[in-house]
């Protein structure tokens, strides 16, 4: 269960170089909350018959970014934060902290095996990787890139001008993360 635990949160982490994100295949999403903000809720990973989740806390801020992750009533978890200079991962009962220079390589060394954990912050706000194709999802709200499918299920006000995803899901096979966002800010 750890693996699955230690797979969210990288999926989760990213640290690629910031750029303007591309328009939103998603047509109800509404604005960008730049490249500083911060979003609180729930993400529950399953990979077949397994199921994990946890609460999570997210801060970017530019290029470097903190993802705080925590079992029920706070036990156990997680800390990834890192920016150009690299990733650091520290988990919860364990003495090791994990280092590497991107979130794929913190994922390598602690797995064995690795997501495409770099494109996760412009997911989460339903929007595609500006460096990779996509292709919209046809009667669903997303797209799918990299071989995953972004599939927003929920999408709430932010503030007067944005409409951001309350709920996203990322699948791959067998694999899926389900985020549920319940309060997001711009920094």
């Amino acid at each position: 269960m750890r693996w699955l635990t230690l797979a969210a949160a990288l999926l989760l982490s990213a640290c690629s170089t910031l750029q303007p994100p591309p328009p939103a295949p998603v047509g109800q999403l509404q604005g960008s909350l730049g490249p500083n903000w911060l979003f609180e809720g729930k993400a529950g990973i399953r990979q077949g018959p397994h199921a994990d989740s946890a609460s999570i806390d997210w801060r970017q801020q530019g290029e470097e970014f903190e993802i705080r992750l925590s079992g029920p009533l706070g036990q156990g978890g997680m800390l990834i934060d890192g920016g150009p200079e690299g990733v650091h991962m520290q988990v919860a009962g364990e003495a090791e902290t994990y280092r590497a220079a991107t979130p794929e390589g913190v994922m390598q060394q602690a797995l064995g095996w690795h997501l495409p954990v770099s494109q996760a912050r412009f997911w989460v706000q339903g929007r595609p990787d500006p460096h990779y194709p996509f292709k919209p999802l046809g009667e669903a709200e997303g797209f799918e890139q990299l071989g995953w499918r972004i599939e927003v299920q929920r999408l709430t006000q932010v503030g007067d001008l944005l409409v951001l995803p309350a709920r996203v899901e990322f699948s791959y096979d067998d694999l899926r993360i389900r985020l549920i966002i319940r309060d997001w800010q711009r920094l």
